[in-house]
């Protein structure tokens, strides 16, 4: 029997998200709909205690292309997006926030670079361009802006926002890159666009269209400081061996 796998697989990673995914999740359906693309949404449960397990499965009663993976505890966003994108089949590899901030046809700017030559193309709050607008509260860019020049200071180059949560991946990048991942928390970001380097993938940043939305899980200055501590990391697992040869 011959496989049919969808053009295009999203995974959204998701922790007590029962207020903001439906709005997201539809409107992905819509854009497909819309689209007409062949496509499977993974949604990934981070050991939730409300009702965001209960709502996908909802969906997915009456949509098979929608799918649950419930964590039986909170590993950490990185373990969650790695656990969707190891389970997709897509010839494109989404991964996207529940929380919508960057909305979904924004996708279109992205496949772009993709049929361009690009491996690995992800949205970026920092570049300029006079067609997105950017609505993020000062206190946020600051330390955005402070995070990001450590990152590229010590592991990746050329990344103005290695942060934002809509990663778009070829098959074939993606099954280089999410096994080597070993980072489980917010930090996760730096290490795959460090891979992504290391082993010759073209990547394209591109300004997309985001808003600050509110009831973030990000604690500004506790997580950055978690950040900080995984980018070091990554430069640890590098010197160890643990992303192969180049």
């Amino acid at each position: 029997m011959e496989n049919h796998f969808p053009a295009i697989s999203i995974t959204i990673p998701a922790y007590n998200e029962e207020s903001r995914l439906p709005g997201y999740l539809n409107s992905i359906l819509a854009y497909i709909s819309q689209n007409n693309i062949s496509y499977e949404i993974i949604v990934v449960d981070d050991g939730s205690t409300d009702s965001t397990s209960a709502i996908v499965k909802s969906y997915s009663e009456n949509n098979p292309n929608i799918k649950l993976i419930r964590l039986s505890h909170n590993c950490g966003k990185g373990y969650a997006v790695k656990t969707g994108m190891l389970l997709a089949k897509g010839k494109l590899r989404l991964f996207a926030d529940a929380d919508g901030a960057t909305p979904i046809n924004e996708l279109d700017r992205l496949k772009k670079y993709i049929d361009s030559g690009a491996a690995v193309v992800i949205a970026s709050r920092a570049l300029k361009d006079n067609s997105c607008t950017i609505r993020a509260h000062l206190h946020r860019k600051i330390i955005g802006s402070i995070f990001n020049f450590i990152a590229r200071l010590l592991t990746v180059k050329g990344i103005h926002d290695t942060q934002c949560g809509f990663k778009l991946f070829t098959e074939e990048a993606a099954k280089t890159i999410f096994p080597l991942q070993q980072i489980n928390g917010f930090g996760f970001d730096v290490e795959l666009l460090f891979i992504s380097q290391i082993k010759g993938y073209k990547i394209e940043e591109v300004s997309v269209n985001w808003t600050d939305i509110p009831i973030t899980k990000v604690k500004l200055f506790r997580d950055s400081w978690l950040m900080f501590t995984d980018v070091l990391k990554v430069r640890l697992n590098y010197l160890r061996g643990f992303y192969g040869s180049i």
